[in-house]
């Protein structure tokens, strides 16, 4: 059973989003994405209709994606252990929502360029995570 955060369990659900019908058919996604969990940094890779590739990285790296997700651990895991309970975020546990409702919000990213792709994509990353109700999770 992964532990999140890790590039294992990020691994085990890029492989569940990567076999699901209904991932691939939010069309195509082209974006380098960071997910900020406390002072852990991991990157993910979107290109046409899956996610490529996981890796761990630093801090420095969050200026070369195209945008990044930062919440801390306690967070992270309500958000997740909402997925587990509904099978999916619910309306009040969506990145979009915990975005608009956080005092300073979740998204983050160094430029307007930035910001639309997750304005593009984020129906794709929601899927993302969303596929995590299929990995069994330790914390």
């Amino acid at each position: 059973m992964p532990e999140f955060p890790s590039v294992e369990w990020f691994d085990s659900v890029r492989q569940a989003a990567n076999t699901d019908p209904d991932f691939r058919a939010l069309g195509t996604c082209d974006a380098a994405v960071g997910v900020k969990v406390g002072r852990r940094v991991f990157q993910l890779n979107f290109k046409a209709f899956q996610c490529t590739g996981v890796s761990e990285t630093d801090e420095d790296s969050l200026r070369d994606v195209d945008f990044y997700l930062e919440m801390l651990p306690p967070r992270w895991k309500a958000f997740i252990e909402n997925i587990s309970a509904h099978s999916r975020a619910d309306p009040d546990h969506t990145l979009n929502t915990l975005d608009l409702n956080e005092t300073e919000g979740i998204l983050r990213s160094r430029d307007a360029y930035g910001l639309n792709s997750f304005l593009r994509y984020h129906l794709t990353i929601q899927k993302f995570f969303d596929s995590a109700a299929n990995v069994e999770t330790t914390y």
